[in-house]
């Protein structure tokens, strides 16, 4: 419908460019209206200020008065949505490949100009006096700077775009704080992941101050500003796939799991996917982002334990085609498809491409007949059509992963805990058969949340409290009801006589950003004949959408609606019984001569009387009309 980081999460970037498709460019989601935020922090303001700012956890103070252009959001839906938005920019562009791999000084400018590409640097870093980003004429010409350390910008300092380049394709990360010392010209989106964030006095931004947890501060005199342009930074799209080896079941819908142990973590992680246990406990998750659901010893849990047993048996029977491999893996090797046998423990130390040899379905599967352990900061690096799903790190016991690791693939500890130390970043699973799960201020994600994966199945841009279709005389009366809504466009209401192929037949605008509950309503006024099924489907603002539960309803127009109405003939009174709800109708009544004699109107529900008044004996006519359609007639008979 999620984030705060404490600790430096290290953002280890990709080393090699080729065999790679885009299939898509940054999307920042909720933080597009932002210009500051933090996940958690006070963000406080002396300076000139455009856009919305926002702290999901922290005091927001001086963004009043002429000086300040946007709306505040504090501890709300919209902040909950952009932790989950920041924790994935922050993901996808630590998967933008790295092209400067730690080959620049940790120190930016000084007259120097520099051409597109992602910088890493394996510290802190710096940029002081000029510094010119020349896209040398390309458009979409991007610029990542990526700092293992804080960042500092030096008092008087300038970024300048030249050729081509546009603020909001540059970026400057680091994991730690960023400060301006003043009197700074700054181009691009300060992200700090995590730690405070200073524009200090005199300085211009043209690019947003994004941190994941720490203070922002707009330092007096400070001028703050959002890029007039939308990102086109290609990134890897990591949404859910469908595994050529599917042995997993419900345990594949988890990121971190174990069938007997604890699940801890410490400092404050991001984990998309869900997280548990089905004998343990859930713990030191309670600040740290989630997207997904906590589950500790339940059915589904119980049911994930059952599946887990059986992927493992199912992998371990899969005959092995490579025997000869020595137990080490890694120190920049790369490896074909197949299924890796290692009778003894292994371990994994550098980095390892895994190459998919352009296969529409290329499989690796490593099997260790004892513990596996990965070295600090290794890295599993995919190429040519490799794909997390069709890849699986089986030990036989322990598996342990170091610092600042970048790990790819479900790994499955059989009878064995299952940790990733401090800083690493597991795109895949940690799941253990029998042992503790151990995570610590890292990332952990089975998807990426791109764009057009945002809705499976963990993150939805509306929180839906109901949706339902009920037969309303004529009609099929339609209503829902949101407790928040993020970016919400408008909502479709779409018909289908066989549950498959749907068509619209409404559209409701939605309310934007809310955090209020809204109740919704539209009528289908020619449903069809027989049973139909129903569903809603949301758009937001940037085009993504998402699907409510389907409803089904019969409707039988051959007998549109039974009336029953007794006593006829009548003297003083008769009461009229319908079948289905009425709601705002109206009963109309005429003489023998076809003249309108009297009128009911705003007449709900399956039951009203009707009172003759001041009607002489004799017979009479009526309609039954809702919503300017007769909906039944018939006659009536007064008597003394």
């Amino acid at each position: 419908m999620k984030i705060k980081f404490k600790k430096s999460v290290f953002c280890i970037l990709f080393l090699f460019f080729p065999n790679l498709i885009f299939s898509q460019t940054l999307e920042l989601g909720t933080l597009s209206s932002f210009e500051a935020y933090t996940g958690s922090g006070a963000a406080t303001n002396s300076g000139t200020f455009t856009g919305d700012i926002g702290s999901d956890l922290g005091i927001i103070s001086g963004f009043t008065g002429p000086s300040f252009s946007g709306t505040i959001y504090n501890n709300d839906a919209v902040t909950k949505q952009a932790k989950i938005d920041l924790l994935r920019v922050y993901i996808q562009l630590c998967n933008v490949f790295v092209t400067h791999p730690g080959t620049h000084t940790p120190a930016f400018g000084s007259g120097e100009t520099i051409t597109p590409g992602v910088y890493s640097i394996g510290g802190a870093g710096s940029v002081a006096g000029t510094l010119t980003l020349d896209g040398g004429g390309d458009a979409d010409a991007f610029f990542i700077m990526k700092f293992e350390g804080a960042f500092s910008i030096g008092s008087n300092s300038t970024i300048v775009l030249s050729n081509g380049t546009k603020a909001c394709n540059v970026f400057w990360i680091a994991e730690g704080a960023i400060d301006d010392a003043g009197a700074s010209i700054i181009k691009g989106t300060l992200l700090s992941h995590p730690g405070a964030i200073t524009l200090g006095a005199n300085s211009e931004i043209e690019g947003r101050i994004l941190s994941t947890d720490g203070e922002i501060t707009i330092s007096s005199n400070a001028m703050a500003i959002a890029p007039a342009c939308i990102s086109t930074i290609p990134i890897i799209c990591s949404g859910s796939c469908a595994p050529a080896v599917d042995v997993l079941g419900t345990a594949g819908d988890f990121t971190l799991f174990t069938s007997i142990g604890d699940v801890t973590n410490t400092g404050i992680s991001g984990v998309i996917g869900h997280v548990g246990t089905d004998n343990g406990t859930v713990s030191g998750f309670s600040s740290s982002t989630r997207v997904g659901t906590y589950y500790d010893t339940d059915a589904t849990t119980a049911q994930a334990k059952i599946d887990l047993e059986d992927g493992y048996n199912q992998l371990m029977l899969i005959p092995n085609t490579v025997t000869g491999h020595a137990p080490a893996f890694g120190s920049g090797e790369t490896v074909t498809p197949g299924v890796y046998s290692i009778g003894a423990a292994g371990s994994l130390a550098g980095t390892i491409i895994l190459d998919g040899q352009n296969n529409p379905d290329p499989i690796f599967i490593f099997k260790f007949s004892g513990a596996f352990s990965v070295a600090a900061q290794s890295k599993v690096i995919f190429i040519n059509g490799t794909r997390l799903c069709n890849v699986f790190w089986i030990s036989e016991g322990a598996t342990i992963m170091g610092t600042f690791t970048y790990m790819k693939g479900t790994v499955i500890a059989h009878a064995g805990a299952c940790t990733m130390a401090a800083n690493g970043n597991i795109e895949g699973r940690m799941l253990s058969t029998d042992g503790a799960i151990g995570f610590s201020t890292g990332v952990a994600y089975n998807q990426s949340l791109c764009s057009g994966t945002i809705n499976e199945p963990y993150a939805l841009p509306i929180e839906l409290l109901s949706f339902t279709a009920e037969s309303e005389g004529v009609n099929v009366q339609l209503n829902w009801i949101t407790t928040a809504e993020i970016n919400n466009d408008y909502f479709k209401v779409e018909r289908s006589n066989d549950g498959v192929n749907f068509t619209s037949i409404s559209k409701v605008d939605g309310a934007g950003n809310s955090t209020q509950t809204l109740s919704y309503s539209t009528i289908d006024n020619r449903p069809l004949d027989g049973i139909s099924y129903y569903r809603l489907k949301q758009t937001d603002y940037d085009g993504k959408t998402t699907y409510s539960n389907t409803e089904t309803i019969e409707f039988n127009k051959m007998n549109e609606l039974i009336l029953d109405i007794y006593p006829n003939p009548f003297s003083g009174k008769t009461v009229f019984n319908t079948t289905e709800k009425l709601k705002a109708a109206s009963l109309i009544v005429y003489n023998s001569y076809g003249q309108l004699v009297k009128q009911v109107s705003n007449i709900s529900g399956r039951k009203f009387t009707f009172h003759r008044e001041d009607l002489s004996n004799g017979l009479y006519y009526f309609n039954l009309v809702q919503n300017s359609r007769i909906i039944a007639t018939n006659k009536l008979v007064i008597t003394d």
